[in-house]
């Protein structure tokens, strides 16, 4: 054999290792329900206690006066702020501090942040702990990060060693299986004013997140319709999309349906840096949720595992007047309960030969979920331009907690953005895979 062939030889291992990332050992898997929780969280409270040991999340208990689908009574009403973060002591706090937070801090001389107890209420039920822990031996991120393989219904990589697992943990994260809820979404634009974009209609299936769904799977792991009732220059339009766990092999696919025109088009990019329109373009449709979309743009390194403050259990916002709650240059700081948990940190740079009007940004995943919990993104300047915060809510229905509201923060225009303002969340049987497409748009605008 000669010396070329035998380099290659030598080289195809590696190859193969920058494509494919294994599952873990079965002696590592034994983890999860000892000493992690069954998503891979740290079971145990940190050093000091101010992180308390999990002990199964909030559960499926109801409160008195609960009604289905709704994030009322706000829970642990009774519990009094422990710290008050404000400019004048934030750098004593900054590395628990997103970059933006930090910012806001430092910029908006009212800001502030109220620190309650730490409650771990993210649950999930047993039968996602049960495909987690499949998911922890089978599952595999190849394609460079931008596929799962051998992955269903659980968290896919619940013991992580890469930036594209945690992020693919993000996007199949908990959020119930079919979901039926009310969406409005604001802008507060640079001058304080407030804009209602968008309410939304919003009909939603994580197939991938159906129990005994595995043999059908047909690799969309989400599906959603959405149906714009407000403001009245939009209302009437409607939107089907569908999400794939391959995004090498497919795009996501969406369509929109237009009442003006009477038709439907295939939209081209509803993902990258494109101006979401459902928030009259303000922020970008990579920022939703903390990200969304394909993450083939960004090289994705994980940082590591850090304590941070972030918003948790925060259903006093929902329960708030959207007219009170959002001021003219932050939400109001009285109605977000923030608290300290541990978040995998992962950042994203821009690799050669994309394009994106964030070159670099940061994500920070809650252990106990897996949802963005914050996110810092930077301009071609090296400076930072935009920042996310998610309300992380506490859901009664699935039991879970979910990552809505969520916030666009665009530090050049000094205004924001909320998303997913919800009125309700209400878990129902899944629609058929017929109700999901462009023909399914048209049927029913002709009607």
């Amino acid at each position: 054999m000669n010396k070329n062939k035998m380099a290659l030889l030598l080289l195809f291992p590696l190859c193969l290792a920058t494509s494919v990332q294994a599952a873990v050992s079965a002696d590592e898997a034994k983890q999860l329900g000892a000493s992690l929780t069954p998503l891979g969280a740290e079971k145990a409270a940190n050093a000091d206690g101010t992180i308390p040991e999990w002990t199964g999340g909030f559960g499926a208990q109801k409160p008195s006066g609960y009604q289905p689908g709704s994030f009322a009574p706000i829970p642990f009403s009774d519990d009094k702020s422990t710290l008050q973060i404000t400019a004048a002591n934030a750098d004593q706090y900054k590395s628990k501090l997103s970059e933006s937070v930090y910012y806001m801090l430092k910029n908006y001389p009212d800001y502030r942040i109220n620190v309650y107890q730490t409650r771990r209420t993210a649950s999930a039920p047993q039968w996602f702990y049960d495909y987690a822990a499949k998911n922890a031996l089978n599952a595999k991120s190849t394609k460079d990060g931008l596929a799962v393989e051998g992955a269903y219904g659980g968290t896919p990589f619940p013991i992580p060693k890469t930036g594209s697992e945690v992020l693919w943990n993000h996007l199949l994260s908990w959020k119930g299986t079919a979901v039926d809820s009310l969406y409005r979404m604001y802008m507060v634009d640079g001058s304080g004013r407030r804009s209602l974009t968008s309410v939304i209609d919003m009909h939603e299936f994580y197939r991938y997140a159906q129990e005994g769904g595995e043999k059908d799977f047909d690799g969309w792991w989400w599906w959603h319709r959405a149906m714009t009732t407000a403001p009245g220059r939009s209302a009437g339009e409607a939107l089907v999309g569908l999400f794939p766990t391959d995004y090498d092999a497919r795009q996501p696919g969406s369509w929109q349906y237009m009442p003006g025109q009477r038709r439907v088009r295939k939209l081209p990019n509803v993902q990258f840096d494109t101006p979401n329109f459902y928030v009259s373009g303000l922020s970008q449709f990579d920022e939703a949720y903390g990200f969304f979309g394909s993450p083939e743009q960004y090289n994705w390194k994980l940082i590591g595992k850090k304590e941070m403050y972030i918003p948790y259990n925060t259903n006093a916002l929902l329960a708030a007047d959207p007219e009170k709650a959002l001021g003219e240059q932050f939400i109001d700081p009285s109605l977000v309960r923030w608290e300290l948990h541990r978040v995998w940190e992962v950042e994203g740079t821009l690799k050669d030969g994309k394009r994106n009007a964030a070159p670099k940004r940061k994500v920070y995943m809650d252990e106990d979920s897996w949802n963005i919990a914050m996110s810092d993104l930077w301009d071609a300047q090296g400076k930072l331009w935009r920042g996310g915060i998610a309300y992380t809510s506490l859901s009664y229905d699935l039991p879970g907690v979910v990552a809505l509201p969520y916030q666009s923060l665009d530090f050049q225009q000094r205004a924001y953005t909320i998303a997913g303002y919800l009125k309700n969340y209400t878990p129902v049987d899944p629609r058929p895979r017929s109700y999901f497409t462009a023909e399914a748009l048209t049927q029913d605008a002709l009607r």
